[in-house]
């Protein structure tokens, strides 16, 4: 499977940004739609945490993850701004823009292979501990809660409710 080329050379690293977002979409149309796409409002997003990006054909709107392509880099930013493109590029041409077999088709052509989903995004660590008064069962949890214990009692139960015992460390 090609992919696209890092556009920073080893060692050099830029910081992942709008400014470098709009540059990879303008050198990317040029090379591979004939500088036929309309602009495209580009956004990295500190929000958008459980995929690399998101496009909105109609508005125009490419959003990117911030922590995805800071911990992938510059390339998989390329190679997202692509993917992103040809969804934008298929919706030009007023045809379905999702995962169809022409945009597999149009994938292959512009080099990514059969990449239609992001590269592994590593889980989102938990940073609450509860434990039930009454069975001692742990839980951890990424959001704090008001719960109680389903061991202990099928519907809600103050007295088998959650208790916090400590915040997890943020790593």
């Amino acid at each position: 499977m090609t992919q696209v080329a890092n556009p920073n050379p080893p060692g050099l690293t830029a910081p992942i940004n709008s400014q470098l977002a709009q540059q990879l979409y303008k050198d990317l149309n040029r090379q591979h739609f004939e500088d036929k796409l309309p602009e495209c409002r580009i956004e990295i997003s500190a929000r958008l945490t459980r995929t690399a990006g998101k496009i909105w054909p109609r508005t125009r709107l490419m959003r990117l993850s911030r922590s995805y392509h800071e911990l992938y880099g510059p390339a998989e930013l390329a190679n997202t701004i692509l993917h992103e493109m040809i969804h934008l590029w298929l919706h030009e041409q007023g045809l379905p823009s999702g995962h169809t077999a022409l945009f597999r088709q149009k994938l292959e052509q512009v080099g990514l292979g059969d990449r239609l989903r992001a590269l592994p995004i590593p889980p989102r660590p938990y940073r609450y501990l509860y434990r039930c008064p009454t069975c001692r069962a742990e839980v951890q949890t990424r959001r704090k809660i008001n719960s109680s214990c389903g061991h202990c009692d099928r519907v809600y139960n103050p007295r088998h409710r959650f208790k916090l015992v400590r915040q997890l460390n943020e790593n």
